[in-house]
C-alpha cells in the first residue's frame, strides 16, 4: 500500500456549542439517556463533552448500524477499558444493546432495555396506580442514526433524518408511543481530537462533513487502514491496492487521460459506508 500523509481533522461548528448547552439544560426533564454510537467505531464515538451528562442519569448505549459492523463488536465494546470504567461508576444504571435502526421493528430491543433500566421507577409508579411516562433524551455524534432510530420507534417520519452529518439542528420532542417520549438532539462532536485516529474513524463513517475534508487523502488513508484490519480486502474489492490503479480499474479517467481522483474518492467512501468492502471495527486501529 502507498504511504499516506497524516491527516489532521477538526470540525466543531458554532451550533454544536449551543447543542451541548441545550442537552445539559433539557436533561433535568428526562428519565434516561439513550447514547447512540456507530457500531463500526463505538469507542471513537465517545464524546468527552458527554462525560458529565451520562453521569447524571441511567444510560443505554446503543451500538447502531450493527449490520455494517463485525459480529463481535458488542463483545469487544463491553470488554473495553472505556466501557468498564463507565460500568464501575454507574453500576446497574447502565445497559448496552446493538441495533440496525433502518430495519423495521429493530428498535423494540432498545425500548425493552430502556424500560429495564427504569424498572424500579416504573414498578413504584404502578403500585400507586400510575402508568409511568418515560422521557428519554437521545445523544450522540453526528450521523450516528439518532433521528432514524426515533422514526423507526415511532413508525412515522417525525424526526428529520438524512445520511449527512448535521441534519438535526434543534431539539425535537417526539411521542414515540404511548407513555414514551423521546427528545432528539443535534449530533455533537468536540472542539479538539486528541487522537488523530479517532478523527479519521469519525470521518470514515461520515460523522464529519466530507465538504470540509480532503476526500482524496481521506480515501487513500481509509484504504491503508482497511488493509491493516483485514489484509487483502482492498484487493478483493477493487482488484488493486494503489489508489491510482483503482482509478484505472474503475475507469475513473478524465478527458486527456488524467485520473479522476475526486470521483474515485467518493466511490471508495460510499462503498465503505454501505458495507460493500466488508464489516470492520475501526476502533481496532486505536
Amino acid at each position: 500500500m502507498e504511504d499516506v500523509q497524516e491527516l489532521r481533522i477538526q470540525w466543531f461548528p458554532g451550533h454544536m456549542v449551543t447543542a451541548l448547552r441545550m442537552i445539559s439544560e433539557e436533561l433535568k426533564l428526562c428519565d434516561v439517556i439513550i447514547y447512540m454510537l456507530d457500531g463500526r467505531c463505538p469507542r471513537s464515538c465517545f464524546n468527552p463533552k458527554f462525560d458529565d451528562v451520562i453521569a447524571r442519569k441511567p444510560t443505554l448505549f446503543v451500538l447502531n448500524k450493527s449490520d455494517l459492523a463485525p459480529w463481535d463488536t458488542l463483545k469487544t465494546f463491553l470488554a473495553s477499558d472505556a466501557y468498564k470504567d463507565i460500568v464501575r461508576s454507574k453500576g446497574p444504571t447502565v445497559n448496552t444493546t446493538t441495533l440496525d435502526s433502518t430495519k423495521s421493528g429493530s428498535t423494540k430491543f432498545a425500548l425493552e432495555a430502556t424500560r429495564k433500566l427504569l424498572k424500579t421507577r416504573i414498578d413504584a409508579a404502578r403500585e400507586k396506580g400510575i402508568t409511568k411516562t418515560i422521557r428519554a433524551i437521545v445523544i450522540g455524534v453526528t450521523n450516528c442514526g439518532k433521528s432514524t432510530f426515533i422514526n423507526n420507534l415511532s413508525s412515522k417520519a417525525k424526526a428529520l433524518a438524512g445520511d449527512k452529518p448535521g441534519v438535526t439542528r434543534t431539539k425535537q420532542w417526539v411521542n414515540a408511543m404511548d407513555n414514551f417520549w423521546i427528545l432528539d438532539t443535534p449530533g455533537t462532536l468536540w472542539p479538539a481530537f486528541d487522537n488523530p485516529q479517532v478523527a479519521k474513524n469519525l470521518a470514515y463513517v461520515g460523522s464529519i462533513k466530507d465538504d470540509i475534508l480532503d476526500i482524496v487523502a481521506l480515501s487513500k488513508s481509509l484504504l491503508v487502514d482497511l488493509d491493516k484490519l483485514e489484509p487483502g480486502c482492498v484487493m478483493r474489492r477493487y482488484g488493486a491496492v494503489e489508489f491510482d490503479a483503482i482509478c484505472r480499474k474503475r475507469g475513473y479517467i478524465l478527458r486527456g487521460g488524467n485520473l479522476d481522483y475526486e470521483r474515485a474518492a467518493k466511490a471508495i467512501l460510499t462503498e465503505f459506508r454501505a458495507g460493500r468492502i466488508g464489516r470492520f471495527n475501526l476502533d481496532n486501529l486505536l
